[in-house]
C-alpha cells in the first residue's frame, strides 16, 4: 500500500540513507495526474530496486531483454531525507525517520475464554469407510479445483514445466506444487507451492501458523525443490479487540518460529484485518506462499502414480491429531489435539527425500494433509488412474480411522521405484519410512488386520470432480 510513498521511504530508511526521487520520470499510465496522485498511486506489477550507480546500465538491458519497462526515478542521499521534485519544484521534503517510521502501537491481547481443549475424543468408528473416504473426497477442501484452475493460465512465458494438475492427460490430480524454468538455458528451476491453515489456526493460532510453514515446505520438497524463501498474507479480523489480536500474534509467532528453525527467509508479506461482518470475524486464515529451488528440473517428480508394481512408502510419524482436520468437519462431532510440528524433524526428512528424489529413486511424492493418508492414496491413484493396495498395520494399535485420517504434520506418500527400493530405504535412513503396500489396478484397496475397504478408480473419480463444478455452475 501507498505506492511510491512507502517503499521509498522504507528501502532509504532500511538502508541508513535518504532518497531523491523525480516525479517527471515515474512512467504513467494515465496523463495528467497530480504529483500527490503519482507519488500514493498504488497501480500494480511495479517494483522497487536499489542498484549500484555502476550497475544500473547493466540492469536496465536484462529489463530491455525481457521486454519489462524500467526506470530510474531517483537517488539514495547521506542525509535521512525524502525529498520529491517534480517540474522543478520540490514537492515534499521531510525528515524521513517522522516521514516513514510511523506510530508503533501497544493494544490489548488476550487469549479467549473459549480456546479450544486439547483433549482427544473420538466419534464412533464408521461402520462404512468407504461412505466416509467418497464423501471426504467430496469435500470442498478436497475436492478437485480443476474447474478454477481451468479459469486462469498459469502458464507463465510459456516456461511452466509442472503444471498444477499432474497426472495422465484428461485424468489429473492435484500437485502439490508449479516449477517454472526461467531460462531457457539452465535446468535449474523455481518451484512455487502455498498452504493455507484456517481450521488449525482456529484451534491454535500458533499450531495454525507453524503448520502452514510446515505444508509449504512439504508442497516444495515434494516435486524435488529445496525451500527457499516464504511470504505470506495474514487475514484477520479487528485487532481492536484483545482476542482477535491475540490470535494474529499467535500465528505471526507460529510462522516466524517455524520458519527460523528451518532457516527460511520472510522477506515481505501482507496483513489484511478488520475482515468482520455482523455474525462475527472470518476464521484466522495465514496463508503462506513458498519458493523452492530446484537444481534440475530433469530430477522432478509429480504426485500421480506410475507404474504397476512399485512399493508405496510412507515418510514421516503418524499421531492422534484429528484437531480442524477434515475428518472431524465431517463426522461433525469429536475433538483432538491439532497437529504438532518439529522443525528438526522435518528439516532432517527433507534433507533426506531430497537426497532420495535427486538419485532418481523416487517415482511419484504426495504430501499428507488435507484428509490424511486415504485422500493423498486417492489422489496419487486418480491422478496416475492407477490402483494400488496399502495396508496400515504397521500404525497398530492406533485405530483405523486415526491411522486414515490423521493430518500430522511432517508426512509425504512416496512411489519408489521398484528397481530402487533398497537404494531408497539406504538414502532414507534415520527417517521414519514405512512400506504400505504396491501401486496396481484399478481400484485403492486399503486394509487393517480384518478391516479392509476398496474404491474403484471411477466411483472416487465422480465424487472428486463434481462437488466444485456444482457449487458455482449457474444451469
Amino acid at each position: 500500500g501507498g505506492g511510491l510513498s512507502c517503499v521509498v521511504g522504507e528501502m532509504a530508511l532500511a538502508g541508513g540513507f535518504g532518497a531523491e526521487v523525480d516525479l517527471e520520470r515515474v512512467p504513467l499510465k494515465e496523463e495528467g495526474l497530480a504529483p500527490w496522485e503519482i507519488w500514493v498511486s498504488e497501480s500494480q506489477e511495479r517494483m522497487m530496486l536499489a542498484v549500484l550507480p555502476e550497475n544500473v546500465e547493466k540492469v536496465l538491458r536484462i529489463f530491455e531483454l525481457y521486454d519489462v519497462p524500467a526506470t530510474v526515478i531517483g537517488r539514495a542521499i547521506p542525509e535521512k531525507i525524502c525529498r520529491v521534485r517534480y517540474r522543478k519544484a520540490t514537492v515534499l521534503d521531510l525528515d524521513l525517520e517522522f516521514y516513514t517510521g510511523g506510530p508503533e502501537y501497544t493494544r490489548e491481547y488476550r487469549r479467549p475464554r473459549s480456546a479450544a481443549t486439547k483433549d482427544l475424543k473420538l466419534p464412533p468408528e464408521p461402520t462404512d469407510y468407504r461412505t466416509t473416504i467418497l464423501r471426504l473426497l467430496a469435500a470442498p477442501n478436497i475436492a478437485s479445483k480443476e474447474y478454477v484452475i481451468r479459469q486462469y493460465d498459469h502458464e507463465v512465458r510459456a516456461s511452466t514445466v509442472i503444471k498444477p494438475l499432474q497426472g495422465v492427460i484428461g485424468k489429473a490430480a492435484h500437485g502439490d506444487a508449479a516449477v517454472v524454468r526461467p531460462l531457457v538455458d539452465s535446468w535449474r528451476a523455481l518451484a512455487i507451492a502455498t498452504a493455507s491453515t484456517p481450521h488449525v489456526t482456529s484451534l491454535d493460532p500458533f499450531l495454525g501458523g507453524a503448520t502452514a510453514v510446515d505444508e509449504v515446505c512439504r508442497n516444495l520438497v515434494a516435486v524435488g525443490a529445496r525451500p527457499h524463501s516464504l511470504t505470506n498474507c495474514l487475514n484477520f479480523g479487528n485487532p481492536e479487540k484483545p482476542d482477535r489480536l491475540w490470535s494474529f500474534r499467535e500465528a505471526a509467532r507460529g510462522l516466524g518460529a517455524t520458519a527460523k528453525a528451518l532457516g527460511l527467509p520472510i522477506p515481505s508479506g501482507n496483513v489484511s484485518f478488520y475482515n468482520e461482518s455482523p455474525l462475527g470475524p472470518c476464521p484466522p486464515t495465514p496463508v503462506v506462499l513458498g519458493v523452492g529451488i530446484v537444481e534440475d528440473l530433469r530430477r522432478c517428480v509429480t504426485t500421480d502414480f506410475k507404474k504397476s508394481g512399485d512399493p508405496v512408502v510412507l515418510v514421516g510419524t503418524t499421531q492422534a491429531e484429528l484437531g480442524g482436520s477434515e475428518y472431524l468437519r465431517l463426522q461433525k462431532k469429536g475433538q483432538g489435539p491439532p497437529p504438532g510440528v518439529d522443525p528438526r524433524a522435518l528439516r532432517a526428512a527433507i534433507d533426506h527425500l531430497l537426497a532420495a528424489i535427486g538419485a532418481g529413486t523416487v517415482a511419484a511424492c504426495h504430501d499428507l494433509s488435507h484428509g490424511g493418508l486415504a485422500v493423498a492414496a486417492a489422489e496419487m491413484a486418480l491422478g496416475g488412474d492407477l490402483g494400488a493396495d496399502l495396508k496400515t498395520t504397521a500404525m497398530d494399535p492406533m485405530r483405523w480411522d486415526l491411522q486414515l485420517f490423521s493430518e500430522s504434520n511432517g508426512r509425504w506418500l512416496v512411489e519408489v521405484r521398484k528397481d530402487r527400493y533398497e537404494e531408497f530405504g539406504h538414502l532414507m535412513e534415520g527417517t521414519p519410512a514405512t512400506f504400505l503396500g504396491t501401486t496396481g489396478g484399478t481400484s485403492l484397496h486399503l486394509g487393517k488386520g480384518r478391516q479392509w475397504t476398496s474404491l474403484a478408480l471411477p466411483v472416487m473419480r465422480k465424487a472428486w470432480g463434481e462437488t466444485i463444478p456444482q457449487q458455482v455452475v449457474v444451469t
